[in-house]
């Protein structure tokens, strides 16, 4: 089950955008057909038609056999439905160059053997293409199939289910930066400092040095210039995986380091409120005398 307020659906109202503005932001249409093309052609034996669309680096004598294990791995029956889960372009030396993976779902079948019928369950094969485009051609860099039980959606959704020490990690280091950084900015809204805290707001939000987990593999990525604003995030792709985005909360850190220096700037009006009921005990001195 997923957790409770990781909703995908509810995620991309709240941002304002789709699916497929995830999927097509950088991706060309022109590129998702061709990959239906390719993977079509395979899962129906075209073995040549899809040789000749291979990139000549990766063709040799084995692709052949290669292309034939990966058409076995397709049902016999027909896809109950075919959608592009992942999608992703980069810009190189060589040209642009695009990432597909097609989910292609059958679904359940009753298989009569030896006499009996054996139901066989749902399943899905994602179906994973790099195209190369070079000079007005498109060529097919890597091409992988890969069987599952569990839907590409199912397999990414944010769960605590068969997660490890380095999903906790991050998120506990999440959970730390929010707090410090809420802590810091509760400090700044009660200290009496005048109309400076409403500036120093913004800057105490600042967070720098991102680190982005995986939630799906656990995998850290670091990225040294990076910033962001609050210093921790959520993030999705549109069927794959979570990740939880978090910065060094550099902002929270100056306050704090600014306030401990400098004490009687956050301090002295709070002080001269205190000083009236000591002002007033020579008062009483003098009148008891």
């Amino acid at each position: 089950m997923p957790f409770v307020g990781c909703n995908r659906e509810n995620y991309f109202k709240l941002r304002g955008y789709t699916r497929d503005d995830l999927l097509y932001r950088t991706t060309p249409r022109e590129d998702e057909a061709f990959a239906l093309q390719s993977v079509d052609a395979l899962r129906q034996g075209r073995f040549d038609q899809v040789g000749d669309q291979l990139d000549p680096g990766i063709r040799n004598l084995q692709t052949r056999d290669a292309l034939i294990r990966m058409h076995d791995a397709f049902p016999s029956a027909q896809p109950a439905s075919i959608k592009t889960v992942d999608a992703g372009s980069v810009r190189g030396r060589n040209g642009p160059t695009t990432h597909i993976t097609l989910e292609y779902e059958f679904a359940p079948q009753i298989m009569p053997t030896s006499g009996r019928t054996e139901l066989i369950p749902r399943s899905w094969l994602p179906a994973q293409i790099v195209i190369q485009r070079s000079h007005g051609t498109r060529n097919i860099r890597s091409l992988t199939v890969i069987p599952t039980s569990r839907s590409y959606e199912e397999v990414n959704e944010f769960t605590f289910a068969d997660k490890g020490i380095s999903q906790y990690a991050g998120l506990s280091l999440a959970l730390g930066v929010a707090g410090f950084t809420l802590y810091a900015l509760v400090l700044c809204i009660r200290s009496k400092i005048g109309k400076i805290k409403w500036i120093l707001l913004i800057p105490i939000l600042v967070g720098l040095l991102r680190v982005t987990v995986n939630w799906t593999t656990g995998q850290w990525m670091f990225t040294s210039l990076a910033v962001q604003i609050p210093p921790v995030n959520m993030g999705v792709q549109a069927y794959g995986h979570w990740q939880i985005i978090i910065n060094a909360p550099v902002g929270a850190i100056v306050f704090l380091l600014y306030r401990r220096r400098r004490p009687k700037s956050f301090t002295t009006l709070s002080l001269s409120l205190a000083q009236p009921s000591t002002l007033e005990q020579p008062a009483d001195t003098q009148t008891g005398t």
